[in-house]
């Protein structure tokens, strides 16, 4: 996708033939080993897969933006007993962002860069 990002507009929209592409290259891709063997990828599943990337990054950027948190692409918030009250907050009002509450988000600095 980095590679269309001109074809994009506001908010890296990207048009239904850069779907087509992008589904036509996930599926020329060996399937890596450890893996469950994917199926035949359609447009529309890059295309969600991509809005679930980027919903994740907003998530992630608001939580990096929120003071008394802590931040590991690797290990998310590291939520601890002295973040505990924070955290909980957050995620009341963004329930989106609970999974990062200890993982993290290795896609951030690529999205990030894309925006």
């Amino acid at each position: 996708l980095t590679d269309h990002i001109s074809a994009t507009g506001d908010g890296l929209t990207f048009p239904k033939h850069i779907w087509k592409s992008a589904s036509e290259y996930v599926n020329s891709r060996p399937v890596p080993s450890g893996s469950k063997a994917h199926s035949n990828k359609p447009p529309a599943s890059c295309k969600n897969k991509w809005a679930a990337l980027k919903s994740a990054y907003h998530q992630v950027q608001f939580i990096k933006s929120t003071s008394g948190l802590t931040w590991s692409d690797t290990d998310g918030v590291g939520v601890s007993p002295e973040s505990k009250d924070v955290w909980n907050e957050l995620v009341r009002s963004r329930p989106g962002a609970k999974p990062f509450g200890n993982k993290g988000f290795v896609h951030f600095t690529a999205i990030d860069q894309m925006m």
